[in-house]
């Protein structure tokens, strides 16, 4: 088994055919999707009259339990290859991972905006109209704030950049890993936009955008946890204005 000293390098990862690791990057979408479906049809059958509305604000809650279930996953499949997901988090040497995570913010941060306006020219040929949503509870709102933002950091990191994005390294060079990683994290918008294809078609761009963003911050850091803190960042101020929003309703 090849060492795992460098988790960017693609000589020390184990060979996963691509068709696997391709079926490993959606896995995470067909779940979302599953779930949606279901707390869809629950709604439904409650009598609700914004079904999908509120199926897809669940997501914000149950999505915790897609990000366990992907790190379980990690876990098998890296277990198999002699591995652990501990060498892709340690966030030793501590100053230099947090000094690269600031970084990263800056470099995401443009990407969200280059990303937004990307996709608000493309799908909406300017400001995007206002969707439908509903008020969230407070429990929710802290759920959104406290737990969501470390789960969701984690796992979508550990998949997409820790996991796959070496592992099609053996496969497509350098660069192309990145292109790819990034169109498999942005296809959960197949999910989060379910039932809108405007919604899905604008996320799916600027998640694209943003996703090219941190695979090339992966590739300069030849580090995850630097990564996983600036994803944990921007969820976190998306869950503080959730939670703002839930508490001053």
């Amino acid at each position: 088994m090849a060492s795992t000293q460098d988790p960017a390098d693609p000589t020390a990862v184990a060979t996963v055919s691509l068709g696997v690791l391709v079926a490993v990057g959606l896995a995470r979408t067909a779940a979302l999707l599953v779930g949606n479906v279901v707390s869809w049809a629950g709604f439904a059958l409650a009598g609700s009259q914004r079904p999908l509305t509120l199926a897809l604000t669940g997501t914000k809650v149950w999505i915790v339990v897609v990000d366990v279930l992907t790190i379980y996953l990690l876990t098998r499949l890296l277990a198999r290859e002699g591995r652990t997901l501990a060498p892709l988090l340690t966030p030793r040497p501590v100053m230099t991972t947090v000094l690269r995570a600031l970084a990263g913010v800056v470099v995401v941060f443009l990407a969200l905006r280059l990303g937004s306006f990307a996709a608000n020219l493309l799908v909406y040929y300017g400001a995007p109209p206002r969707s439908d949503t509903v008020m969230p509870p407070v429990w929710l709102g802290v759920v959104r704030l406290v737990v969501v933002p470390v789960t969701i950091a984690v796992a979508e990191e550990s998949l997409y950049r820790g996991y796959l994005l070496p592992s099609l390294q053996v496969h497509l060079g350098r660069v192309g890993p990145v292109v790819v990683a990034a169109l498999l994290a942005a296809a959960q918008n197949l999910a989060f936009g379910m039932g809108d294809w405007e919604t899905t078609l604008a996320g799916f761009i600027s998640s694209f955008i943003v996703g090219l963003a941190l695979g090339a911050l992966y590739l300069w850091f030849k580090r995850l946890a630097p990564l996983v803190l600036v994803h944990w960042f921007f969820e976190a101020v998306t869950g503080l204005a959730i939670f703002l929003t839930a508490l001053h309703h």
